[in-house]
């Protein structure tokens, strides 16, 4: 068995509005200025959460005010145009699909039904700790007996390479999500894709794999 496990926000989904509606949030009750878009994409969460002020005894309320405002503004939350793509040419049959993110389950499953019916993932994971997606890969690969040849995760941030590099799997870095390729690039993922067809040309050779 192969299997490819997906980040939600800025992998399958372009979440970006969305976020930009959670981090003005935080700049009003921190009472400082908003971060600008070059910011935001040239800067890791980790960075993020330092510019914002946010100690880290606060990310547990932080995270709750996130998930919070993004359900609010879920309308604002589009399938990324090259998910589409990356599933029209990927041979489904040859690979299991599962999402892992730290977003709502109920708000991926709902996005999931309304506009990817016809994709069957064997499993949701959702409500993942921002900094512990590592701990959640490697209940999957003891979940379903896989080594980690057998399994490559797909993100578009500096820590989901990181959680693959920590349970010694391979990476996938898309440059249609939240960080920008220089940033990505410096941890060193196993490949780099800008579009979903060399995504998917990708999955189609790691499922061949012995």
């Amino acid at each position: 068995m192969k299997i490819a496990v997906f980040d939600f926000d800025g992998v399958i989904v372009d979440s970006y509005n969305a976020i930009l509606e959670v981090i003005n949030e935080i700049s009003r009750i921190k009472k400082i200025p908003s971060l600008s878009k070059e910011d935001i994409l040239n800067k890791s969460t980790k960075e993020l959460i330092k510019d914002l002020k946010i100690r880290w005894f606060e990310i547990p309320k932080y995270y709750k005010l996130a998930k919070k405002v993004v359900h609010l503004n879920k309308d604002l939350i589009l399938l990324n145009p090259q998910i589409i793509e990356m599933f029209q040419y990927l041979n489904k049959d040859k690979i299991q699909l599962i999402i892992l993110s730290s977003n709502s389950k109920n708000l991926i499953k709902d996005i999931i039904q309304k506009n990817l019916n016809y994709i069957s993932f064997i499993e949701i994971i959702g409500d993942v700790s921002l900094f512990k997606k590592s701990k959640k890969i490697k209940e999957v690969m003891n979940k379903y007996k896989v080594n980690y040849n057998d399994i490559i995760y797909i993100g578009d941030e500096v820590r989901d390479i990181i959680a693959a590099k920590k349970v010694s799997i391979s990476s996938i870095a898309v440059l249609w999500g939240k960080e920008s390729e220089a940033l990505l690039s410096k941890e060193k993922p196993n490949y780099i894709v800008k579009n979903g067809q060399e995504l998917s040309y990708i999955l189609n050779e790691f499922s061949k794999k012995k």
